[in-house]
């Protein structure tokens, strides 16, 4: 499907999600961002499923067999998700200490401290890296020096873009920013983390679902980060993206649309049950009735009986 029809697809399941309106379910809000959390974090290599995630979260048990370090990522995380969405409620717009704060929190328990020719510096507190960066999936990334300006730069840009109202404009601007976060790659870890909380932000900022970017699409996802930065080419990815969002939202409808035909049929089971119910205690009135002593034919039937 080209970028096109994905952008007309993307903002009518838009529509169709918003408009069943369910942030008014009970914890809908808590449990999608546990979805959000751990397809995240397994992204970067956390072994902790959908499942495990909701236990960590919810009751603090850890999932047997998996490392210590994927449960403090989960949790890191989840802490900054819920950071970054308070801000976006109080309407604040994008910062390099915004930016810096939500890495920090992403790297607090699993971050280390970075000794360099240049200096030292503690990851877990959101500060810019100072000397190059390499990774394997990527190649090389901008110069260190040029960090500070460039940040200010983006942050400038995007809060400018979050002021869009179109709804699939306003996903792209999203997924843009995200992109070039990544691109400036601004820390010695948890960089492709940091961009995707300020994509959820951006769309939490204006009023829209958040999205999703699966584990079973990591390929050509990072092939299509690979793409933009080796040639300058974004549409792939933003196609890419706007086809997670679209998937993300299917999802979530799909879910909840079997828990209502479930819950409906529940419902017209329970009414049966009701109904038969009622029939056997009119039966059981009915016989009552017949066995009255008051009754002549019954008090013939005793009088025999008795004789």
């Amino acid at each position: 499907m080209n970028l096109k029809k994905l952008k007309e697809k993307a903002g009518k399941i838009t529509g169709e999600y918003i408009a069943l309106q369910l942030y008014d379910v009970a914890d809908y809000e808590k449990y999608k961002l546990y979805r959000i959390v751990a397809s995240s974090t397994s992204l970067e290599g956390s072994t902790l499923n959908d499942i495990d995630t909701q236990i960590l979260l919810d009751d603090g048990i850890v999932s047997a067999g998996k490392p210590l370090e994927h449960h403090l990522m989960v949790k890191d995380n989840y802490e900054a998700i819920l950071y970054a969405i308070q801000n976006a409620h109080s309407r604040a717009m994008l910062s390099p200490e915004l930016l810096c704060t939500l890495n920090g929190m992403n790297m607090k328990t699993t971050g280390q401290v970075v000794n360099t020719a240049l200096g030292t510096i503690d990851a877990r507190t959101g500060t810019y890296r100072i000397t190059p960066a390499y990774s394997i999936a990527l190649g090389y990334y901008m110069s260190a020096e040029k960090i500070p300006e460039t940040v200010k730069s983006f942050c400038k840009i995007y809060s400018e873009k979050m002021q869009e109202t179109d709804p699939v404009q306003l996903l792209q601007n999203s997924f843009e920013a995200h992109a070039n976060l990544i691109m400036i790659h601004p820390w010695y870890d948890g960089n492709k983390r940091t961009a995707r909380l300020v994509m959820n932000y951006m769309q939490e900022y204006g009023g829209l679902p958040l999205t999703r970017v699966h584990k079973s699409e990591m390929e050509t996802y990072i092939s299509s980060l690979k793409e933009y930065k080796d040639n300058d080419k974004i549409d792939p990815l933003i196609a890419f993206m706007f086809s997670q969002h679209i998937k993300t939202l299917e999802d979530e409808i799909n879910q909840y649309k079997g828990q209502k035909k479930s819950n409906d049929l529940s419902c017209k089971v329970s009414a049966k049950l009701m109904q038969a119910k009622g029939k056997v205690k009119k039966t059981c009135r009915n016989t009552s009735k017949r066995a009255n002593p008051k009754d002549g034919s019954a008090e013939s039937s005793r009088r025999k009986s008795e004789i």
